[in-house]
């Protein structure tokens, strides 16, 4: 019997809903909503020979409608807005065929009324008209968004969610690692000023969990520093210099924080292999999971949220959640750059892993991007599920595991 996952919820573990309120919602219309696709931008992008060099959202060298519009503080004048437009429906069809673009067109199709798979001159008009429509009350939209996905829960990664409804706040690593040495010449009053920002946070915020971005950066691998080492580290800086200006830091700081989520029970959401948008920033072989193996294991007493499932290496992750019982699998990001791989992951994972560490993200930039995602893994989840040889009971209640219960038990979240 096959699976209808729509009236079962999801909790998202996690999304990127920021970027958008730089708009001015009256400012919106449907080139700000495919623009902040990142993902469906970064496939754009790889379509372009000249983009090489820089990211799809550098400032000075990115695609030219982001950039015109970030310059232009989101509203450019009818010219230049009709120039962009013409910019990317030429582009559009070289990516018609990606999981990106039919997850947005699924959301463009359910909330926006677009009958046609792409956008071109013709259609162009009327579904920017009812995008423009929606966003003269943007947080009624949004929550009517997330009520029409069955996303009963997100966890926002950027602190505090913007708005208010079904969010939930993530402390973000990256947010200390980013501050001044100052005082901090040793490693005891180091993990005295992370203790006091980390309780501060976590008071402040009352989070769901804590993220760690190492990948965007650097090696993912964080070996073990000892406090000499981190001392010698420290007094080679100035008080002026940010603590990640030394991966010996940087290193000894995350073994704080894995210590100080077990202590506070708040799982580590971690980013794990290919990054959309990170071509430049750091290598892709230094991304993948199994390279954190070691740190993994000198944390039992953390759980640890695998994110983007290491792709494309995402056999890794499936191996050391199946090995190490504090961690788990998930599949943020993965469905909307390869159904076809994200349904060989979750067949594989079905196949090795216990169905209470298979858990769901959409990774968006706009409660749209996170829409579209949604529906194009339920379908995912309901063609893999088809498969399965297992009595129908088995399929719904791993169903239910990997949209939301998952997430309920490890995060603490009520459906």
């Amino acid at each position: 019997m096959a699976i209808d996952t729509r009236t079962i919820p999801i909790i998202d573990t996690h999304e990127h809903i920021a970027r958008i309120y730089a708009w001015k919602p009256e400012d919106i219309g449907l080139l700000h909503v495919l623009l902040e696709n990142h993902y469906l931008m970064a496939d754009v992008a790889s379509a372009e020979a000249s983009a090489a060099g820089a990211e799809w959202n550098d400032p000075d060298k990115g695609l030219m409608p982001l950039v015109a519009l970030m310059a232009a503080g989101g509203k450019l004048p009818q010219d230049k807005e009709t120039e962009a437009v013409e910019w990317l429906i030429d582009r559009l069809p070289l990516v018609a065929q990606t999981s990106d673009w039919k997850s947005e067109q699924i959301a463009l199709h359910d909330l926006f009324g677009l009958n046609d798979y792409l956008l071109t001159r013709e259609n162009w008009r009327a579904v920017d008209e009812r995008v423009r429509e929606r966003y003269r009350d943007r947080e009624a939209w949004y929550k009517e968004v997330f009520e029409r996905a069955n996303i009963k829960t997100l966890l926002w990664c950027y602190g505090a969610p913007l708005f208010t409804g079904p969010c939930r706040a993530v402390l973000n690593l990256g947010d200390f690692t980013v501050r001044q040495r100052g005082g901090a010449k040793n490693f005891e009053t180091l993990k005295t000023v992370f203790a006091d920002w980390f309780k501060g946070k976590v008071d402040e915020l009352r989070p769901a969990s804590l993220k760690v971005g190492t990948a965007y950066g650097r090696d993912i691998a964080i070996p073990q520093r000892s406090g000499k080492e981190a001392d010698v580290a420290l007094l080679a800086m100035n008080s002026n210099q940010v603590l990640n200006t030394s991966v010996a830091v940087t290193d000894f700081i995350h073994d704080l924080a894995a210590d100080a989520c077990a202590e506070k029970g708040l799982p580590m959401q971690i980013h794990t292999g290919y990054l959309a948008g990170n071509t430049y920033e750091n290598d892709l072989h230094k991304t993948y999971a199994a390279r954190m193996e070691h740190f993994l294991a000198r944390h039992p007493k953390t759980r640890f949220d695998i994110f983007h499932g290491s792709f494309p290496q995402w056999g890794e992750v499936l191996t050391l959640a199946r090995h190490y019982p504090n961690v788990y699998v998930n599949m943020c990001w993965v469905p909307s750059t390869s159904e076809s791989i994200a349904e060989a992951m979750l067949a594989a994972a079905l196949d090795a892993v216990p169905v209470n560490k298979i858990m769901y993200g959409g990774d968006a930039h706009s409660p749209e991007m996170a829409y579209g995602i949604a529906q194009l893994f339920r379908g995912v989840v309901e063609r893999v599920l088809a498969k399965r040889d297992c009595p129908d009971s088995v399929r719904t209640q791993a169903a239910e595991w990997i949209l939301w219960r998952t997430a309920s038990q490890l995060y603490h979240i009520e459906v």
